[in-house]
């Protein structure tokens, strides 16, 4: 059975680099946003198993987006993105309920691995 994705990151090329890496997997993008308002939208509209949150985002960021998917939905797993410089924001995630994080660039093989642990959480 399928895994429903949304990915969330402002950059439109890191979402389809993403996209291309869960293509043919046991993973299914269902949806993607900009934004961190657009992000809490899809989530309520779509309902996904993952969500992969940037933390660097326009309007409301990854952290305040997850805080408010956490107050709404403990059972979701929210996988961080995030450039190797935030290492602090990381650490600040997980301590607010992020099942895991991937550090861009990414390897799909680690992409891959972290989703599948956290599936398996």
């Amino acid at each position: 059975m399928k895994r429903s994705v949304l990915i969330v990151d402002d950059s439109p090329q890191i979402r389809k680099s993403l996209r291309e890496i869960l293509k043919e997997t046991d993973y299914e993008v269902v949806g993607e946003a900009g934004t961190g308002i657009e992000a809490i939208k899809l989530f309520h509209a779509l309902a996904p198993d993952i969500v992969m949150l940037d933390i660097i985002l326009p309007q409301l960021s990854g952290i305040e987006a997850l805080r408010m998917l956490r107050a709404e939905n403990k059972q979701s797993k929210v996988v961080m993105v995030s450039a190797l410089d935030s290492l602090d924001r990381v650490k600040e995630c997980l301590k607010a309920g992020a099942n895991h994080y991937i550090l861009k660039p990414f390897e799909e093989a680690k992409v891959l691995e972290i989703l599948n642990k956290v599936t398996e959480q």
